[in-house]
């Protein structure tokens, strides 16, 4: 098994807006996978979902610790949003929990923290969704329908809001997601993570699916 390793926390954020999101249930399939109608309208509304496997965290090193991100646009500048994940950087280092944090390029314009506790179930897994959602003059960021053996479900109030004039979500790209989420600390004590589906959605409602799984880590993978 290999040490665990400190890497420098990735800077991402996303300017956010107080914008209420109703929850939405899907029954998809693998044929959903493809566009009914993403084009034809704005994307105003995406939704990811991640999981987590782990193979043996440890509560006494707070290992791991992971960051995720969610842009509006296709690259990690300008407005961004960045989740901490098993612990807290701002006002100072606290180990456990989850923050959620907001930014405009390298400027920190909010934090907030919604839970405390620390990673400590082996073999647990974890899932969530992350999202986005604006009208064109606030952009809201949230967590939502998460699910763990050390938080048990976590999701409810978890939202970031910013004003932004953001007219649409058109430039969302799950790449970007994905090649901006860390494995801080501990990367040894993750057996995989990845983005399971990406949903965009307009005006009308459901415009497209994406199932196409996306691996970000997988356990022996360097991950530097």
């Amino acid at each position: 098994m290999r040490m665990e390793r400190k890497q420098k926390t990735g800077v991402f954020g996303v300017v956010l807006g107080a914008v209420a999101v109703g929850a939405v249930t899907l029954s998809l399939t693998a044929q959903q996978a493809q566009s009914v109608g993403e084009g034809a309208e704005p994307v105003i509304w995406v939704e990811e979902d991640w999981v987590m496997v782990l193979n043996e965290p440890d509560d006494n090193l707070y290992s791991p610790q992971f960051s995720t991100v969610m842009s509006p646009g296709g690259s990690a500048g300008g407005n961004y949003a960045q989740v901490l994940w098993n612990h807290r950087e701002t006002p100072d280092f606290s180990p456990g929990g989850i923050q959620l944090q907001s930014y405009d390029g390298d400027f920190l314009l909010r934090v907030r923290s919604v839970e405390s506790r620390v990673l400590s179930s082996s073999a647990e897994t974890i899932t969530w969704t992350q999202g986005l959602w604006t009208d064109g003059a606030v952009l809201t960021f949230y967590i939502d329908n998460g699910l763990s053996t050390s938080w048990g479900s976590f999701g409810r109030d978890m939202r970031i809001d910013e004003a932004a004039t953001i007219a649409n979500l058109d430039g969302y790209d799950a790449g970007t997601s994905a090649a901006n989420c860390r494995i801080t600390y501990g990367t040894n004590r993750v057996e995989s993570l990845m983005i399971t589906q990406v949903r965009r959605y307009g005006a009308s409602g459901l415009l497209s699916v994406d199932v196409t799984p996306r691996v970000i880590y997988q356990y022996g993978d360097d991950f530097e």
